[in-house]
C-alpha cells in the first residue's frame, strides 16, 4: 500500500457528500476551504490519542509536537483509549484469539472508488470480527455510527487489505465522540458493505469523479467549498417564495410544517451567503447594491489600571464580580476533578421548549399547556 498520501479526490472524510450529491465534488475543486480553530483542535486531540493508544498497546513513539492542549483534551484522549482497549477485550472474549491493531492506518477502497483513500483512528482484526473506531473531538454536531458513509468506506478498505489473512464476517463501527458524551457503535456484516459497495458506492464514485451526475441538497452541504454559492441550494430559499399555497392568505398547518421542514437548511444558506459576500469584499470585491462599512463595536478602556486608580480615589468600586461559566471551570479542571469537587452544586434546568423535526433522537414534551393542567390537578 502506497503510504503518505495527501488528498484524495473522492475521500472517505467527505463520502456522505459525492454519494449525495456527486457533480458537487468537481465543481468544488480549487475552492480552499479556510482552516479553523476547530481543525486545529481536533488535529491535536488526535494526535494525542495515537500517542496514548500506541504506549498503552506497548508501541513507543515519539510524544507529538502540539500546538493546543488542556485538561479536557488530556482526559478526552484518555478516554478514548480506555474505550478502545475495552472493545478489544470484548473480542478477545468473542474469538478467544488475538487481536491485531492498527492505528492512524491508511486504508485503501479504490476497488469501488477511484483513487479513493482515507486514514482510520483505528482498526481492530481478528478470526471474528472487524472493528473500525473512529475518534471525534468536535462538539458542534453530534455523528452517529449508524450506516455511517464515513467509517464504512474505512471498513471496505481494511477488508481489501486483510480478508486474506483474517476469515471475519462480523464489522463493527464505533464513533467516540467524548466532548458530547456520544458513543455509538453500528454492526453489519462484509457481504453487506461489499454489496453497498458495488450497488450505491461504485457508481455514485464514477459519477463524482467524471462531474456528472445531479445536484441535490441536504446536511451534506455544510462542509461543501461551494455550499455559498451552489445553484442548486438557493432553490431551497425561492422554492419556498415562489410556492403556490392555496389558501390566498393564511398558510395551513401542513403548508407551516412544509416551511418548517425546509427552515433550518434556509437559514443556514442564507448565513452562507452572507459569509461569502463578506468575504469576497473583504478581498476587495465591489458589490453593486452593497458596501463594505464598519460594524458596530462596544467602548473600551484604554488603560484599566489608571481607571480603577481614579475609580477607587473617588469611592466608587471598579469591580464587578462573576463566577466564571461552568465550561470554563470544567475545561481548566477536567471532567472527573470538576465532578468530585462542584458535582453537588451543578444543576441542569429543563430547556427552553423547541420545535423539531421528528427525526431528532430527543423525548417528545407534552405542551405547555398540557404540562399546566397537570400541575394544577387538571382544574
Amino acid at each position: 500500500m502506497e503510504e503518505n498520501k495527501v488528498h484524495a479526490l473522492l475521500s472517505s472524510s467527505s463520502a456522505e457528500r459525492w454519494l449525495n450529491c456527486p457533480p458537487s465534488v468537481r465543481l468544488g475543486e480549487g475552492i480552499e476551504t479556510p482552516s479553523s480553530v476547530f481543525a486545529e483542535e481536533g488535529t491535536n486531540a488526535h494526535a494525542l490519542c495515537e500517542y496514548k493508544l500506541n504506549r498503552a498497546l506497548g508501541k513507543i513513539i515519539q510524544y507529538p509536537e502540539l500546538t493546543m492542549f488542556d485538561k479536557e483534551m488530556d482526559e478526552c484522549s484518555d478516554s478514548y483509549v480506555s474505550f478502545v482497549l475495552e472493545k478489544m477485550n470484548e473480542m478477545k472474549e468473542e474469538s478467544k484469539d488475538e487481536v491485531e491493531f492498527f492505528i492512524e492506518h491508511q486504508v485503501d477502497f479504490d476497488t469501488w472508488v477511484k483513487e479513493g483513500f482515507g486514514t482510520a483512528d483505528c482498526i481492530l482484526v481478528n478470526s471474528k470480527r472487524l472493528h473500525i473506531i473512529d475518534f471525534k473531538y468536535g462538539r458542534g454536531v453530534s455523528v452517529d455510527s449508524t450506516n455511517n458513509s464515513q467509517l464504512k468506506l474505512y471498513a471496505l478498505g481494511a477488508i481489501s487489505e486483510l480478508s486474506m489473512f483474517y476469515d471475519f464476517d462480523k464489522v463493527s463501527l464505533s464513533i467516540y465522540q467524548p466532548r458530547l458524551n456520544n458513543v455509538s457503535t453500528w454492526e453489519t456484516t462484509k457481504d453487506e458493505l461489499i454489496n453497498w459497495a458495488n450497488d450505491v458506492v461504485k457508481p455514485a464514485a464514477e459519477l463524482a469523479y467524471e462531474g456528472k451526475g445531479i445536484f441535490r441538497c441536504g446536511a451534506w452541504c455544510k462542509f461543501c467549498p461551494c455550499k455559498a454559492i451552489c445553484k442548486e441550494r438557493s432553490k431551497l430559499a425561492l422554492d419556498i417564495i415562489q410556492k403556490d399555497f392555496r389558501s390566498p392568505s393564511l398558510l395551513t398547518d401542513l403548508e407551516i410544517e412544509d416551511v418548517l421542514l425546509k427552515a433550518d437548511e434556509i437559514s443556514s444558506y442564507l448565513n452562507d451567503i452572507k459569509d461569502y459576500a463578506l468575504a469576497k469584499a473583504l478581498e476587495g470585491k465591489k458589490w453593486i447594491n452593497f458596501k463594505l462599512v464598519e460594524g458596530r463595536s462596544n467602548r473600551k478602556f484604554t488603560d484599566e489600571g489608571k481607571v480603577i486608580t481614579i475609580l477607587k480615589n473617588n469611592n466608587i468600586n471598579p469591580y464587578d464580580t462573576k463566577l466564571r461559566s461552568i465550561s470554563d471551570i470544567e475545561k481548566e479542571v477536567g471532567k472527573a476533578r470538576f465532578k468530585e469537587l462542584l458535582d453537588e452544586f451543578v444543576n441542569k434546568p429543563s430547556g427552553k421548549p423547541t420545535l423539531v423535526n421528528r427525526s431528532d433522537k430527543r423525548e417528545e414534551l407534552n405542551s405547555v399547556k398540557n404540562d399546566f393542567t397537570e400541575i394544577n390537578g387538571g382544574n
